[in-house]
């Protein structure tokens, strides 16, 4: 068995990112891509996709990965099946698997806990719930390397050590009932802030790599700012809260993402990072800001419903 490679800094940067190799394993040609799009614009290195696990299993030893992302439901081979033959290589040994101990990530839509147990049992560190954002599939890559499990390896187990705790389906900030609130919401809004900030510019790098908006990054513009707005409602960020507010609203009004303007998106995108750099005392700026953004999305929706009206009258009567 080869040595383990020496990983990036746990203070990860997209330098650190640079010197990763990680191997996408996920049967569905278009999630394989938008992973492995996400992937490289956030600054990984190297990414290697196999949309069959059979293959990905038989390419372990040439690709040498230092995290693997695999779908859990696939054809010949499913993401369990191929999580617990990676491991079960510590007890058998062999040249096809270099690195039992390897990092990996399930891709998911199945959350119910047996699912989750039956995981964990095959091995797998961690979890990204479908349907996914930028900064859920970059997190678990700083998760692995930051907080590191222990690799054990014993009869009835092998793979990372269980014994932290994660909850799977919350994503807000933590709380303690006996908090007082102004002083969680203070502590808290700073960094989720942060946090909003992470995942703009991880979905602003994707749309560039891209090359545009098409139908799967405008759904999941949806969701990063839905859980924007959940995120700000949670330690009572009314500027942001605000903004997302005005942005869905717009959503809603043309009919769902996919009929978004582009350009009505990058001004909120704008507008959040603005707000977020104004003292919170400076109520007046932000409203300004707030106001300014409003007008824009009404003009645009003006304009949009001008257009419309006009193909209509233009339509040729049946006859």
């Amino acid at each position: 068995m080869s040595a383990r490679r020496s990983l990036p800094s746990t203070n990860l940067t997209r330098a650190d990112l640079s010197e990763l190799c990680v191997l996408v394993v996920d049967d569905h040609g278009h999630t394989a891509r938008l992973i492995a799009d996400i992937l490289r614009a956030g600054g990984v290195g190297r990414v290697h996709v196999k949309t069959d696990s059979k293959q990905a299993l038989a390419s372990l030893h040439a690709i040498n990965p230092d995290i693997i992302f695999t779908d859990r439901m696939m054809p010949y081979m499913d993401g369990l099946t191929f999580a617990q033959t990676i491991r079960q290589a510590a007890l058998v040994g062999g040249d096809v698997v270099p690195r039992p101990e390897i990092p990996i990530v399930m891709v998911t839509s199945q959350a119910a806990l047996l699912d989750v147990e039956l995981a964990r049992q095959a091995g797998v560190n961690e979890f990204v719930l479908k349907p996914f954002t930028p900064a859920a599939l970059l997190s678990r890559i700083e998760l692995v390397l930051r907080k590191p499990r222990p690799f054990v390896v014993s009869e009835s187990y092998v793979g990372p050590d269980r014994r932290r705790k994660a909850q799977l389906d919350y994503s807000g900030p933590t709380r303690r009932r006996s908090d007082p609130v102004e002083m969680s919401d203070a502590g808290e809004r700073n960094l989720t802030r942060q946090t909003i900030a992470v995942e703009l510019a991880a979905l602003r790098r994707l749309i560039r790599a891209r090359g545009g908006l098409d139908r799967s990054l405008m759904q999941m513009t949806h969701r990063v700012i839905q859980h924007t707005r959940f995120r700000a409602l949670q330690v009572r960020d009314r500027t942001v809260e605000r903004t997302t507010n005005s942005l869905l609203a717009y959503i809603d009004a043309v009919g769902g993402p996919e009929a978004c303007d582009r350009e009505i998106l990058e001004v909120h995108f704008d507008a959040i990072v603005t707000l977020m750099g104004i003292d919170e005392a400076d109520t007046a700026q932000a409203d300004k800001i707030i106001r300014n953004l409003e007008l824009t999305v009404e003009y645009k929706a003006a304009e949009r419903l001008k257009a419309e009206a006009r193909l209509k009258t233009e339509m040729p009567i049946a006859v």
